[in-house]
């Protein structure tokens, strides 16, 4: 299963229950179909890059709080691993939801190879070759003073750790 990222823009509300019950129903759709949430990161209440209309979604009907406008918002990502139907109907669902005021959903990558050479942390200046200019696991490796099995090695170790930010994860929810 490929290794997404959803980057989300919630509606802020003085309580937090409306930001939980968004980030829970999304890992509950992604576990219930045999997908897995690797980790969560809630970056807080920050002001919109432009206000945003709030609470208006294709279908609705004519209510009166339609034109509100929003200047702050509850950003969050989401690590995790699913198939592509699921990822349909995740989208669809964050589409619909009254409380994202916008949601992106990047594909980290699919093999173990596009994992393990992806960008780790927000910000990091890395540039990240796809297909023919990506040096492969052994190039990598003896760049690094080591063998290709020590590359592997790495590879590896990087998967398991993932298995470790999920049990962050779940603390983290909790914590929520």
């Amino acid at each position: 299963m490929p290794l997404y990222e959803l980057v989300c823009v919630a509606k802020h509300h003085s309580s937090l229950s409306p930001l939980q019950t968004l980030i829970r129903t999304s890992s509950a759709l992604i576990s219930d179909n045999g997908g897995v949430v690797r980790h969560l990161d809630h970056w807080g209440t920050r002001n919109l890059p432009q206000r945003m209309k709030v609470g208006k979604r294709r279908g609705g009907g004519g209510g009166a709080g339609e034109d509100a406008v929003s200047s702050t918002g509850d950003y969050f990502t989401l690590r995790f691993d699913c198939n592509p139907p699921t990822l349909q109907t995740l989208t669809s669902r964050l589409r619909l939801d009254p409380s994202v005021l916008r949601f992106t959903t990047l594909k980290i990558g699919s093999t173990l190879d596009q994992i393990a050479n992806a960008p780790r942390a927000r910000g990091e200046n890395r540039t990240v070759k796809f297909g023919r200019d990506a040096p492969p696991v052994a190039s990598l490796a003896a760049a690094q003073g080591g063998d290709a099995a020590s590359g592997l090695d790495a590879a590896r170790e990087t998967m398991m750790s993932r298995t470790t930010q999920a049990q962050t994860t779940r603390r983290a929810w909790d914590e929520l």
